[in-house]
């Protein structure tokens, strides 16, 4: 029996021993920590663009209120400054997308003032017919298009006829009397008003001009870059989608002959093929060369006339 208790007491103090052992083991040895996680820093984004302030170019000035306007044959000597172009507009032309005011014959090489559509409606009329063959002002920067001096025109006030409104628009036509220049006020709508909105000097001249002789359309490409009147027989008449062509010989593609457009055909009382046939006419307008035949390029009525018992 006490064999037996001896045995008990001694698993005791084993067990014990060897939980003492392992204890005292545990503190002895240093604890191993897990190591701390450092977390990614947050990111932070670029810094937004701001783009730099745009800087305030003024271009050199040539011509301008108080300044001596340039012609319009030096014009390109000043591309790439602000200024005032004078000369006469001799020719003008509608593509639907812009009018162009030509000073010259060689349109594509030499000055011209430029107008798009949005701003057609700011004019009292049709631009291309208020200001074909006046002499006129344009301000605004002198640009380069394709190897030509321009001026793009985007407000009324950039441009002003120094010649009398009362004249007709011909450029070789007797002056008319001095008066100051007409400046063409913009209407308050899109839609065109009449020309009473412009300024007009109060005095009109008593005296009216000279109309141009006419000159036989055998002679027409004797005028090429100028303003006629060209006076023949209507032997044949043409008419496509595109145009109407009054030919004044058989031979119409090297002789003179009178082109009117399909905007204008509304404003005659008969279609124009029609009306013109073999009849007599005197036709004004700038004599212009196409594919080396001289032509008239009618953008009014007014421009041709049936002559009688003549």
């Amino acid at each position: 029996m006490r064999q037996g208790r001896s045995y008990r007491l001694l698993s005791i103090l084993r067990v014990m021993a060897a939980a003492a052992l392992l204890l005292g083991g545990c503190r002895a040895a240093a604890p191993t920590l897990c190591p701390t996680v450092t977390p990614y820093p947050t990111y932070t984004p670029y810094p937004t663009y701001t783009p730099p302030p745009a800087a305030t170019v003024s271009l050199p000035s040539s011509g301008g209120p108080g300044l001596e306007a340039i012609p319009w044959e030096e014009a390109a000597a000043h591309i790439g400054r602000q200024g005032t172009v004078q000369g006469r507009v001799v020719a003008t032309y509608n593509s639907g997308k812009v009018v162009f005011l030509n000073f010259s014959p060689d349109y594509e090489h030499t000055f011209k003032g430029v107008i798009f559509p949005e701003d057609w409606g700011k004019f009292p009329r049709p631009p291309e017919e208020l200001f074909y063959g006046r002499l006129v002002r344009i301000a605004g920067p002198i640009q380069e298009y394709e190897g030509a001096p321009e001026i793009i025109v985007r407000d009324p006030a950039q441009i002003e006829i120094l010649d009398d409104i009362g004249c007709p628009p011909c450029p070789t036509c007797p002056p008319c009397a001095t008066l100051e220049p007409v400046i063409v006020a913009p209407t308050s709508t899109s839609t065109a008003t009449s020309l009473a909105q412009a300024t007009i000097p109060a005095e009109t001249p008593t005296a009216s001009p000279m109309p141009l002789a006419a000159i036989p359309a055998e002679e027409a490409h004797n005028y090429i870059g100028q303003q006629a009147t060209v006076e023949g027989i209507v032997v044949d008449t043409y008419r496509s989608p595109k145009v109407v062509r009054l030919n004044f010989h058989e031979d119409w593609r090297h002789h003179f002959n009178v082109v009117i457009f399909p905007e204008v055909w509304p404003l005659f009382p008969e279609p124009p093929e029609e009306l013109f046939r073999a009849q007599r006419v005197r036709v004004t307008g700038a004599v212009e060369e196409y594919q080396g035949a001289p032509e008239i390029v009618v953008r009014s009525p007014e421009q041709i006339v049936i002559v009688e018992g003549e």
